[in-house]
């Protein structure tokens, strides 16, 4: 069972779970706290757990119900790890061309000479 919720700190995520945790049937509990997404894993009422968690937190909204697919779950990280080492080869690549070339030519130095004036007392800059 996949359950939306907003959640705004540490706290909360603690407090949902423990929520569910009391739960008969429940084996394992994830939460991802950036994207508010709580998966429940085992063989529970979802009716119970969801109305548990509508009462404390109104925003709880059950997203996907249905059996605990290993397989499926190893595809999915699977796939998330190749797409990520996918984009730090791109990275690596990007940084590796930019490496040696100066993007703004070269440099000019302009030399400045400074000349003491005795009536004004300051400095010519020429």
């Amino acid at each position: 069972m996949v359950v939306m919720m907003a959640v705004h700190d540490e706290r909360s995520k603690r407090r949902i779970i423990r929520a569910v945790a009391n739960f008969h049937g429940v084996t394992s509990i994830t939460m991802d706290s950036k994207d508010g997404k709580l998966t429940v894993i085992g063989d529970f009422h979802s009716s119970k757990i969801l109305t548990k968690l509508e009462k404390r937190w109104i925003n709880a909204e059950m997203v996907t119900f249905g059996p605990y697919d290993p397989k499926k779950e190893a595809e999915t990280a699977a796939a998330a790890a190749e797409k990520k080492r996918m984009e730090e080869k791109e990275r690596e690549r990007l940084e590796g061309s930019r490496g040696n070339h100066s993007f703004y030519g070269p440099t000019h130095h302009q030399i400045s000479v400074c000349n003491h004036d005795p009536y004004h007392q300051g400095c010519i800059i020429s």
